[in-house]
């Protein structure tokens, strides 16, 4: 068993009140903030991957402070994750490839990523996990959440992947969107110009390999209907490539004119991420999409959908005289009855949970419906039953005043 990520908070800088308002520092280390610090060796990992991954994450303060919102609470970037198998990782950006350090990956595929510290700084661990169930034929996805401020690095956020696979990618088809942006510098005080959670489906035109496709669908964004635009290609070198992909997802609400945000972007046959990094036109924030299963002539399976699933989110705190955001790693737990529930811990360390019921459509869409609070839930699968994405769109009325979106991604744990 690898050590517990609780037990080893003792060693982290907490965030308290008196941190809540204070701006990121630029992102001179990017692992060097906390999800929980200890001082125990760290384990050899069960499950050794010898691997290089696509890796977006977005993060932000816990407390955003005054209502506009500056850009400069969030931080964004994207990276290779290189794993060995020797326990060992390096992350590789556009300035250069850090030293080793250990990662651990439990034969169930719950994952901690360590960061060695220095100085001031403590050591760390990132918690998420790493898909472990879907066999040599599946590409497998992973996630790792950053829970806990420290001096040097203030923000708390999730981090989403794929492997990297050689040669070519065919986008063409029908697949589950949803998304999580902040908004920055709105003069309007409300709750939509703090951040915004989208869920919908889009098509991808067909085309050649390697040229540029269109995307359209609609979707909803909390109350408002969402129509999509776009345009997706997968880049190729001599006809093939390693997955990444330019992205750029347009959101048009009813009588508004149309936002196009430009991503940078990787995918798989069944999975396409993307990350909005440029702060300078309103917003940034991350997408997921996720492959519809061919229904009617190949639906998807109640059965197969019901399981435990490893998950790590991000939540933004949409009111706008306390706007600030949360990341939580937990587990998914989809019943064959139909019974859903979350358990799950933010920064603070404090377990939560949400029970309710879900549904399932034949192309892969859950309805979830939270017990309790009225609220319905987007979620979806995909095609391989390995990948659970879900979104929280649902502004509820809380009595401290505290109205949330949460953007979810899990992977199946391996029994």
């Amino acid at each position: 068993m690898f050590p517990s990520a609780q037990s080893r908070l003792d060693c982290c800088t907490l965030d308290t009140p008196l941190m809540r308002n204070v701006l990121s520092l630029p992102l001179l280390a990017l692992f060097a903030a906390c999800s929980s610090g200890g001082k125990e060796t760290t384990p050899a990992s069960e499950v050794k991957i010898a691997a290089s991954h696509h890796l977006f994450s977005f993060r932000a303060l816990a407390g955003f402070g005054t209502f506009p919102i500056n850009p400069s609470t969030v931080i964004t970037s994207k990276s290779a994750l290189n794993l060995f198998d020797d326990s060992t990782y390096t992350l590789a950006t556009s300035t250069g490839t850090s030293g080793a350090d250990r990662y651990a990956i439990a034969t169930g595929g719950a994952m901690s990523i360590y960061v060695t510290g220095s100085g001031r700084e403590p050591s760390v661990v990132f918690q998420g996990a790493y898909a472990q169930d879907g066999g040599a034929s599946v590409i497998p996805n992973l996630f790792f959440t950053d829970r806990v401020s420290t001096p040097n690095s203030q923000t708390i956020g999730l981090y989403l992947g794929t492997r990297v696979v050689p040669g070519q990618v065919e986008l063409e088809g029908a697949w589950h969107v949803v998304s999580l942006h902040t908004i920055f510098n709105e003069a309007i005080l409300s709750p939509d110009n703090v951040a915004r959670a989208v869920q919908g489906a889009v098509s991808i035109s067909a085309g050649a390999a390697g040229t540029q496709r269109t995307i359209s669908g609609t979707g909803q964004q909390t109350s408002s209907v969402i129509t999509f635009g776009g345009t997706i290609q997968n880049l190729l070198s001599n006809n093939t490539g390693d997955g990444t992909c330019n992205l750029t997802l347009s959101y048009q609400a009813t009588g508004q004119a149309a936002d196009s945000r430009v991503c940078y972007s990787a995918a798989t046959n069944n999975l396409i991420l993307g990350l909005d990094s440029d702060e300078t036109d309103g917003e940034a924030g991350l997408v997921v999409m996720l492959r519809k299963f061919d229904a009617p002539a190949t639906p998807a399976d109640p059965t197969r959908i019901a399981g435990t699933y490893l998950v790590g989110g991000e939540t933004m705190f949409v009111n706008p005289s306390n706007p600030g955001s949360d990341a939580f790693v937990g587990t998914v737990t989809l019943a064959s009855g139909g019974g859903f529930r979350l358990d799950a811990a933010g920064n603070d360390g404090a377990d939560f949970a949400y029970t309710g019921s879900y549904t399932t459509n034949a192309d892969g869409h859950l309805t979830i419906t939270i017990a309790g609070t009225n609220e319905t839930w987007f979620g979806a699968v995909d095609r391989d039953y390995q990948t659970l994405i879900f979104l929280d769109d649902f502004r509820e009325l809380r009595s401290n005043n505290q109205p949330e979106l949460n953007l979810g991604f899990g992977v199946r744990k391996k029994v």
